[in-house]
């Protein structure tokens, strides 16, 4: 299961706002830092206390831990901030506690599908296209910000039937670097259109 905790004291409409920006699927907690009781020293207060922050550290932070409630992957433990969201190592550690793998086949009639991987992301996003279909279609790939603007276009042609995989690496026309921020990715696959919501920290 994935959690994200909010160690900010933001309000439930502020925590509410980011998953809309960000189009996160798991669920967010509110007051990840607020005290509980319990060992630690708490940096708001300077008391005892057992809360998100306290036993795992503030700011941005990845941490897999196990059933038995051991930490088996601590980034702040490797990273400096900023820098701490490396998710060959997160799934590395994920897949040492995975006991059983159940296959399970897409639908046959599944219709166009399109991923991006990993949000957020630095550096560069891994884009995704499934077509399902027995031949090649007209394929257009474009990134937009939240003015509807397009500023990229990582693919525009045929993709064949099965899996297309693109990247793009938040630069925009001549190569520029765009400012970090949330943007859309938008597809067209023949008739269809897929949009996904991606955050870029740069």
């Amino acid at each position: 299961m994935v959690l994200g905790a909010d160690l900010w004291l933001g309000s439930p409409t502020q925590v509410g706002s980011f998953k809309s920006q960000t189009g996160v699927s798991f669920p967010l907690l509110l007051c990840g830092n607020r005290c509980i009781g319990g060992t630690g020293i708490c940096a708001t207060t300077g008391s005892n206390c057992a809360n998100l922050e306290t036993l795992y550290g503030p700011y941005d932070n990845y941490l897999v831990i196990n059933k038995q409630g051991i930490v088996r992957y601590h980034a702040a433990n490797l990273w400096p901030h900023g820098n701490r969201y490396h998710l060959d190592e997160i799934r590395g550690c994920v897949d040492t506690l995975v006991s059983a793998v159940v296959g399970v086949e897409e639908a046959a009639n599944a219709g166009p599908a399109l991923r991006v991987a990993p949000n957020p992301f630095r550096g560069s996003i891994a884009i995704e296209l499934s077509n399902p279909a027995g031949a090649s279609r007209r394929v257009r790939v474009t990134v937009h910000d939240l003015a509807g603007r397009e500023v990229a276009r990582p693919f525009d042609g045929l993709a064949g039937a099965g899996r297309t995989r693109l990247e793009w690496d938040g630069r925009g026309p001549g190569g520029l670097l765009l400012g970090a921020g949330l943007y859309l990715v938008r597809a067209e696959v023949g008739a269809a259109v897929l949009v996904r919501r991606v955050v870029w920290l740069r």
